[in-house]
């Protein structure tokens, strides 16, 4: 072989284009081997790839929900509404009575609300025995 690029034959020219093509082929092989064996990066691309994900249903699922509260609150206003068209005023009057006691004793409510659950379970623990 020559080493002047003018004096080469058909065959060592065609040689040096099949290195030359064997050299990239054989330089794109290890970039894609490199690549594959950096373990970090690909992990990392995959994390940032789930994140994304997640945080897209998330979204959603955020999105969602908020819709049905809100559908779910107009819903129950409108029953509201029409418990207190159907409850005679009388009832209305008293109910809201009730409920202005309970505001101011508070604490006073809560203590009865525990004696009577104290009562009811002190009551199924007999039954249970007598069984």
């Amino acid at each position: 072989m020559s080493d002047a690029a003018g004096s080469r034959t058909p065959e060592e020219e065609a040689l040096a284009e099949e290195i030359e093509r064997t050299r990239e082929h054989l330089g794109e092989t290890v970039e894609a081997l490199a690549a594959k064996a950096d373990v970090k990066a690909r992990a990392e691309r995959r994390a940032t790839e789930v994140k994304a994900n997640l945080r897209g249903k998330a979204r959603a699922a955020k999105d969602k929900v908020t819709e049905q509260a809100g559908e779910l609150r107009e819903e129950a206003a409108a029953k509201t509404e029409r418990a207190k068209e159907m409850t005679p005023v009388p009832v209305q009057r008293s109910a809201s009575q009730a409920v202005a006691i309970v505001r101011g004793h508070r604490g006073k409510a809560a203590a009865g609300a525990l004696a009577a659950a104290i009562v009811v379970l002190a009551w199924l623990a007999a039954r249970r025995r007598r069984r």
